[in-house]
């Protein structure tokens, strides 16, 4: 006699990326569901949706443990990851599950390009994990994206270009370098997208970068509400420039660092210790628990039934100041929407930079200079010109 398990959808946790879903005039969020959708499979079966081959998503240990134990079954696919639980009518766990078990996966990123391409900052000041759960350890997510909230501007704190803040009461994005509110933002639609308030999970021991010169002494305050955990403070005549903060033995959780120094410097981040949960070589943990309190997140509801929750991590695309690199240059009619760089390098004869950034995709932008149409950059090769963000594209035989 067969024996049969039936299996059913536990959860799915979709990875979505702008670069690939984004067209110019068309902004994948701006979609209906339904035309969301139908972009997704139109890439999909063009073989033109390749993000999940750059990501490898893995349970830990205790993790894999639970899966066999509880008779879930975990794959990759190629839009993300899917869990399926067996199950009886209902539909209900086929094995009683305990509602604040967790499972954990660990995130790894496989090419350097997809940072590139990404909007994530590219210099943080410690070297900390996204974190995604649908747990309420972080605040403020809108189902179905598990990204924490944007965050109110911080005075002083330096937000690197592409940065999101609500800033004057809105949500917006630095466009360049900058640690003021007065200048160097615009206002963004809030896609709910990872951000730096998702990069929070650290060891109780990490590593931190003053990103700031002249900073002679400073004290890191570890603090839970208004309750000081612990303090660790650093000194040096010549400058501080890396520093190694050690809280041990703090307990696993959510906490404040506090950072005052010299100069004026002061600094306030959300950061999560576990040291069972940090992975070094990662690039985030994913982490879901069967039933937290907000019902919209829950796998499971309070009466014992599969929700078959359909999650999203939204990576948004980096925009950036685009820069040609001309080997071949005649005296080109005036574009005001660029500017020249100088000095030229050797062996070039004209560098130009937009005055705008564009959002790299993987859809073609119409960019011209003057009369002529402007090929896109890949988005692999990055750049800085002041404080600003670049992409490279070098042109050998194209003539202004």
């Amino acid at each position: 006699m067969a024996f049969q398990i039936t299996y059913t959808r536990l959860a799915v946790v979709n990875m979505l990326h702008n670069f690939y879903l984004d067209k110019e005039g068309s902004a994948y969020y701006s979609l209906s569901q339904d035309d969301q959708q139908l972009r997704l499979t139109d890439l999909l079966s063009d073989n033109r949706y390749d993000l999940m081959n750059n990501i490898l998503i893995t349970p830990f240990p205790a993790t894999e443990k639970i899966l066999k134990g509880q008779k879930i079954v975990y794959r990759q696919t190629a839009t993300g990851i899917v869990l399926g639980i067996a199950s009886s009518p209902g539909p209900k766990p086929a094995i009683p599950i305990n509602a604040e078990l967790r499972l954990q996966f660990i995130i790894k990123l496989k090419q350097a390009a997809l940072i590139s391409r990404s909007n994530l900052r590219i210099n943080p000041v410690f070297p900390a994990c996204y974190y995604f759960t649908n747990d309420n350890i972080t605040t403020g997510k809108t189902f179905p994206s598990l990204s924490a909230s944007v965050k109110n501007f911080t005075d002083g704190r330096i937000y690197e270009m592409g940065e999101w803040a609500i800033v004057n009461g809105n949500v917006s994005q630095a466009i360049t370098r900058t640690s003021t509110a007065a200048t160097g933002w615009v206002t963004t639609n809030d896609v709910h997208g990872i951000n730096e308030y998702d990069r929070i999970l650290l060891p109780t021991k990490f590593s931190y970068t003053f990103e700031q010169a002249g900073i002679t002494q400073a004290t890191f305050k570890l603090m839970k509400g208004a309750v000081e955990i612990k303090n660790v403070s650093f000194n040096n005549a010549d400058g501080l420039q890396n520093v190694t903060p050690d809280f041990t033995p703090a307990p696993d959780d959510v906490y404040t660092l506090v950072i005052t120094g010299s100069n004026n410097y002061n600094r306030q981040y959300t950061v999560y210790l576990n040291n069972q949960l940090y992975q070094r070589d990662a690039w985030g943990v994913l982490d879901l628990v069967i039933q937290p309190a907000n019902p919209a997140f829950q796998l499971i509801d309070a009466g014992g039934l599969l929700t078959s929750p359909a999650f999203e991590l939204r990576f948004t695309s980096r925009a950036t100041y685009w820069k040609y690199y001309l080997q071949k240059g005649d005296p080109p009619a005036v574009d005001l929407n660029w500017n020249d760089v100088l000095p030229v390098p050797p062996g070039m004869k004209k560098v130009i930079i937009s005055k705008e950034p564009y959002t790299l995709m993987q859809a073609y932008r119409k960019v011209n200079y003057a009369t002529i149409s402007l090929p896109n950059p890949e988005g692999d090769l990055l750049s800085r010109q002041g404080d600003l963000i670049c992409s490279e594209i070098l042109l050998p035989k194209l003539k202004l």
